[in-house]
């Protein structure tokens, strides 16, 4: 049961992957505000993931995880290479993106 709750990081990120998903399944109208937290988010991430020294008050939470995400994850780094704003996202980035932001889950065997 407790594998099926959310884990923290996709709380965090939730409105950032949101975006991703609606684009994976399809849906290229993603509602105005939504698009601009996409935009923002990766925007204040970049720049952490390049400088993290940048951290000022104002970088929202999600964009603290998206830079330390991008900063471990070189697939994640990788999938997101050439997004400059949601405009960017094609359904095939989008699949890539949310692949790369799944929980890394030890495995099985």
């Amino acid at each position: 049961m407790l594998a099926a709750m959310p884990s923290e990081n996709n709380r965090r990120l939730e409105l950032f992957r949101l975006a991703l998903v609606l684009i994976d399944r399809g849906n290229r109208e993603l509602p105005h505000p939504l698009s601009l937290h996409f935009d923002d988010v990766l925007h204040q991430a970049r720049i952490l993931s390049d400088d993290p020294s940048a951290i000022s008050p104002d970088v929202t939470p999600q964009a603290v995880q998206l830079a330390n995400d991008m900063r471990v994850y070189e697939g994640l780094r990788d999938a997101l290479a050439g997004v400059n704003s949601i405009g960017d996202v094609s359904q095939t980035i989008a699949h890539e993106v949310l692949r790369n932001l799944e929980p890394r889950l030890a495995s099985a065997y």
